[in-house]
């Protein structure tokens, strides 16, 4: 509940409405002088019979009145400039909203005449609640010229409290003074002011605030603490309590701060906190605020909404809608609200009522098997929407939202706005898709950045002491998919702040967005493919992961890739603006994002001072080579053992903050090194990039990673271990407070090695084809900006190969090999660009099937064969350019050609994307092989990165070496059960035949072609399914082998 949600009144004045007094004129001089733009004379007037009452301001007439933004408003906000102004709304302050008061906009100036008949004047200022909690203002009253208050109000501040004496007072004159920053959003409201024309002095009522605590969710024992304002200096106060009382005295400004329990046995229910002291000129004031004691229940309420009727919320007879649910209202904490699995609730679930730390109230699915729990917003803000409540944890729930994209939506929105602190948020293990939010970021203002799969949200006034939000699905959200945000207004971070383990995948936006939170920890979350999905990103900006208006953030072991392009940003991470403290990246991997690596806004991407640090470490960034932004110092970004592998991009450090560059692995075929405020050192390059001028200790040269670039969806990455004899081993600077592990979670040495692998040198053995692919050669047209097969940005299309007969995941034949055709995701790796790697193969064939293509001028190269027998054989890999159309070779075939590619004219962001009416192919070559069993293939060398070579999407054996033909037959004699294997030699010389079975073995030396040969084993009992191996050879060392399956028997 809120602080005040009404006037709190001690002394009740008239509430009906007075008709404003006659005037009459008095000398304009007698009155203080305001200089405002465009101000004119006006002739001062006074009230006639004002003495004997209290009058609310808003019902008398003004000597005169000037006003920053169209006119002064009676007892509504100040709104538009037009007359009448159709914006304006009751004045509202803190989510305490006022009926009376006068509405106005700085600079303004309010004259009263009072003739000497009043006493008093009483009222309530601040900036009103329209302005999100902008704005900044001074309240200044001057009675017959002379300054008497003087109060500056924020548009996060309650109301201050005017209560001034008047007597033998001619003039008052009410005055808004904009703040050194200018007057945007400086709508001040003179909220309930009245003036005192009686003889005696009224009590103001004392206003009561809960300091850190919940007033609707009090538990009998709970410590509560208040705060008292509106007491005279130094007097007792009186506070009370279901029947309990404290009393304590106030401080010089009339602030009193009292505590208490909770009573034993106070039962469930409203009940008032009041207070009573004496107040400004003697009089006795009283005040009052609600609290809500709840009481824990184990009530579990059930929801079917696939059944019919009406329900009673039992097991047995569950809500049959969302409708008979809210009737429940409110939850108390400890019950549960269990939604039917493989049922469809359409409409928004807002309960209300708050649970206990210790007695949360839960929803989650009920019902055997694992369909899920849906509830459906059907277009609505929301499908679930928690507001102005507590410890309340949605575990395990299906939520949608589908609709027309034209306006905010969230799956799950938990919410504050009533300025309150709110505890124990949980939302876990919920699958959040199909939000049809506003996916434009530069239109319809707020939208974008309040659109999400699962949204918390503050007021900026009120915040959050706990948010968890784990082991979430979310894809296909508009505008992204986890936002934590809130007005930059705010008064209070939020506390324990945990995202982690979410799988976000295809929403049109930003993946992980945190406000206003301190020491935020957000970590082993994936966000792939940013800006695609059912609700695609359209304009403005967008980043990964990125904190705002926080203290102290911590992102690490995150994944984000494939994100597409937009304005300026598209970095996996950001650090941006009105962050304090330190921002920290982590043990965090990208990959292919069109924008890059990293965004500096802490400046908002301008180069105003700030003091805050950041720090980017053991981070793998691959294909996303780009540091863009830029922040004023003295706060340094401190970028040090990240492995930058960019074998299709230019590296490019587009930054202009102070920072230190030290021990990176950066692997490119070119870039930008911007050293302006820059220090670089002890950095390895390789792959064409070279250092700059000015740094001091670079190694250049191969860095011999196990298998740079390999990189696919998750922070498994072998591949960026060092290799034994690496020169970056041992090779890096030491750093202080450089942290406790590396990437891979070893320890850090002494001596570092330069980039993100801090480990000993791993043994270099061959590596199954799919833990080499280096190269993005397929791009999809949602994000033609990841991936190249030449140097100019060209890369094969998928749409276009599938309309060619290669889809993604589908198979190709050549030469009678089946090929899986791009097996891993659009986006991350798919090919191998030959550069002397060892690929395993360990297996048979009498011919070695390549697919691929080659670029430039290198269209060939000697790659080694290595059999199992230790002996080796050179061939020749010949694949024809990409841009081929076709193939003249015997021993090349065409795979496919698409009748158009992509191609862009910058590596990141901007430039322009075209598809190139040409042919692009993929062929296919067979190598014949000597027939004996294979260990690994050497592939040709070359240079990894994107230019002239050979790529391979595909290195597998084919055929039969020793072609023989196998069969079996099982029969019964008598209660013995027998398996006959019989093997004929379709080879053209002799051969061996090994036969193995469970049964037992065979072996027939000498076979000669045309032959057959007969293994048979014998079994007594029950004979159950199996297999037998038939190995036939050659003397020559070629072999095949064969898998004969055969049935069970039963004999008697």
């Amino acid at each position: 509940m809120a602080a005040s949600a009404v006037i709190p009144t001690a002394v009740r004045f008239e509430e009906e409405s007075v008709p404003r007094k006659p005037l009459r004129l008095l000398a304009a001089a007698a009155v203080g002088a305001l200089c405002l733009s465009g101000a004119t004379a006006t002739a001062a007037v006074a009230a006639d019979g004002l003495a004997g009452a209290v009058h609310y301001a808003s019902d008398l007439d003004w000597v005169s009145a000037e006003n920053g933004w169209g006119p002064v408003e009676r007892d509504y906000n100040n709104g538009a400039r037009g007359v009448p102004d159709t914006s304006r709304t009751i004045q509202s302050i803190r989510g305490v909203q006022y009926p009376k008061g006068l509405g106005t906009h700085a600079p303004a100036r309010i004259v009263y005449d009072v003739d000497q008949q009043c006493t008093q004047l009483l009222g309530y200022l601040g900036i009103d609640d329209s302005q999100s909690g902008k704005g900044r203002v001074d309240f200044v009253v001057k009675v017959d010229g002379a300054e008497e208050y003087r109060m500056e109000r924020k548009g996060t501040d309650p109301a201050a409290r005017l209560n001034l004496d008047l007597k033998g007072a001619d003039t008052i004159e009410l005055i808004v003074e904009p703040g050194p920053e200018g007057n945007g959003n400086d709508h001040a409201d003179w909220a309930d002011l009245r003036i005192n024309c009686t003889d005696a002095y009224v009590a103001q009522p004392l206003t009561i605030t809960p300091d850190d605590v919940d007033l609707s969710l009090l538990a009998p024992g709970a410590p509560v603490a208040v705060t008292i304002d509106g007491a005279a200096p130094r007097v007792p106060v009186s506070v009370g309590f279901a029947g309990a009382e404290v009393v304590v005295n106030s401080d010089d400004a009339g602030r009193a701060t009292a505590s208490f329990v909770v009573p034993a046995g106070t039962e469930a229910g409203e009940h008032p906190i009041t207070a009573r002291a004496e107040s400004l000129f003697g009089a006795i004031a009283e005040g009052s605020i609600v609290a809500h004691v709840v009481e824990v229940s184990d009530t579990v309420y059930f929801v079917d909404c696939s059944a019919e009727g009406t329900g009673t919320g039992t097991a047995e007879s569950p809500f049959t809608s969302l409708a008979q649910l809210a009737e429940v209202q409110p939850f108390q904490p400890g019950q549960s609200v269990r939604f039917k699995r493989g049922a469809e609730c359409v409409g928004t679930f807002a309960p209300t009522g708050s649970g206990l730390a210790t007695s949360p109230i839960t929803v989650s699915p009920y019902g055997d098997g694992d369909a899920e729990a849906t509830i459906n917003g059907d277009g609505a803000l929301a499908g679930i929407h928690l507001l102005n409540v507590s410890n309340w944890t949605v575990d395990g729930m299906h939520v949608i939202n589908p609709g027309t994209p034209d306006q905010r939506r969230v799956g799950i929105l938990y919410e504050i706005n009533d300025g309150t602190k709110r505890s124990g948020a949980v939302l876990t293990r919920n699958h959040v898709e199909k939000v049809a939010g506003w996916s434009d970021k530069t239109t319809l203002g707020n939208a974008f950045s309040r659109s999400a799969g699962i949204s918390v949200l503050g007021d900026g006034i009120g915040w959050f002491d706990g948010i968890t939000v784990t082991d979430n699905v979310v894809n296909d959200t508009a505008a992204g998919g986890i936002k934590l945000s809130a007005p930059d207004t705010t008064r209070h971070y939020n506390e324990d702040v945990y995202v982690a383990r979410n799988d976000i995948r295809a929403v049109g936006g930003d993946g992980i967005v945190i406000h206003n939170s301190d020491k935020p920890v957000i970590e082993y979350n994936s966000a792939i493919d940013l800006g695609h999905g059912a609700y695609p990103f359209l304009k403005g900006n967008f980043a990964g992961m990125w904190p705002y208006n926080s203290q102290d953030p911590l992102f690490q072991y995150n994944v984000v890739g494939n994100s597409v392009g937009s304005t300026y940003d598209s970095t996996a991470w950001d650090c941006d603006m009105k962050i304090k403290g330190t921002c920290t990246f982590q043990y965090n991997y990208s990959y292919g994002n069109a924008g890059g690596f990293y965004l500096d806004c802490i400046s908002g991407c301008g180069t105003a001072s700030t003091t805050t640090n950041t720090i980017l470490r053991y981070n793998v960034s691959q294909d996303d080579c780009r540091l863009a932004g830029s922040s004023g110092g003295p706060g340094l970004h401190l970028i040090y053992n990240n492995t930058f592998s960019c074998l299709n991009r230019p590296f490019e450090d587009d930054m202009n903050a102070p920072r230190e560059v030290k021990n990176n692995i950066i692997i490119a075929q070119g870039g930008t090194l911007r050293t302006t405020n820059a220090k670089y050192s002890n950095n390895a390059y390789f792959g064409g990039i070279q250092p700059a001028a000015t740094e001091t200790g670079p190694i250049v040269g191969d860095p011999r990673l196990i298998a740079a670039g390999s990189g696919q969806q998750t922070r498994a990455l072998p591949g960026y271990r060092l290799a034994v004899g690496s020169p970056l081993l041992g090779a890096g600077t030491p750093i202080a407070d450089a942290g406790e592990r590396d990437f891979f979670g070893n320890p850090i040495p002494a001596t570092p090695n330069i980039g993100a692998y801090q480990g000993e040198g791993v043994e270099v053995t061959p590596l199954p084809f799919g833990e080499l692919v280096n190269q993005t050669a397929v791009a999809s047209k949602a994000n033609p900006r990841n991936g190249a097969v030449t140097a100019d940005l060209r890369v094969f299309s998928a749409e276009a190969l599938a309309d060619a007969g290669l889809a993604v995941s589908g198979k190709a034949t050549a030469f009678g090999a089946e090929i899986d055709w791009h097996p891993t995701a659009i986006g991350t790796p798919d090919a191998v660009k030959a550069a002397g790697q060892q690929v395993a193969l360990n297996g048979e064939g009498d011919a070695l099937v390549v697919a691929g293509f080659s670029a430039g001028t290198a269209t060939e190269g000697a790659a080694t064969v290595h059999y199992q027998d230790g002996t080796s054989e050179q061939i020749r890999i010949a694949l024809p350019l990409w841009s081929d159309a076709g193939t003249d070779a015997a021993d090349t075939a065409l795979l496919a050609s698409s009748t158009s590619h992509l191609q862009r004219t910058k590596p990141y962001i901007g430039g322009t994307i075209s598809t190139v009416q040409a042919p692009a192919s993929v062929f296919a070559q067979r190598i014949p092989l000597s027939g004996k069993p294979v260990a690994s293939v050497t592939l040709p060398e070359g240079s990894p990165v994107t230019g002239d070579g050979l790529s391979l999407f595909a290195v597998q054996l084919t055929g039969s070496a020793v072609p023989t033909t196998a069969g079996v037959l099982t029969e019964c004699r008598g209660p013995n059960a027998w398996v006959h294997i019989t093997v004929t030699n379709d080879d053209d010389e002799p051969i061996s035949v090994a036969v193995d079975t469970e049964l037992g073995d065979d072996l027939k030396v000498k076979l000669n072609p045309g032959k057959d040969t007969r293994a048979s084993f014998k079994f007594s009992g029950a004979l159950t399914d199996g297999e037998a191996t038939v190995v036939a050879s050659t003397t020559s060392g070629a072999r095949t082998t064969t898998a004969v399956p055969y049935s069970g028997i039963g004999c008697r």
